[in-house]
């Protein structure tokens, strides 16, 4: 199974890259300046909403700003026996 993560340092290409303030971008999706900075920092991930909005206020698909992650079974899936 996998989910995605956040690519901090994509977001922070693409909003330099667009012309968008830190602040504006934090203002727009509804977060602080400061959990802005540790999304593209890589030391947060986001909850869904908010990586859709930033991907949304980018103008970017989710892919985009996101990568794939393995995510490891519970043990006793792994081992064959049921929940």
């Amino acid at each position: 199974m996998t989910t995605r993560r956040i690519n901090g340092a994509t977001v922070r290409a693409l909003r330099d890259a667009l012309g968008i303030r830190h602040g504006e971008l934090a203002k727009d999706v509804s977060i602080s300046a400061g959990y802005l900075t540790r999304i593209e920092q890589g030391t947060q991930q986001p909850a869904p909403a908010v990586v859709r909005a930033i991907a949304v206020r980018l103008g970017v698909s989710l892919d985009a700003v996101t990568y794939p992650v393995a995510v490891p079974e519970p043990a006793d899936q792994v081992a064959g026996v049921p929940a």
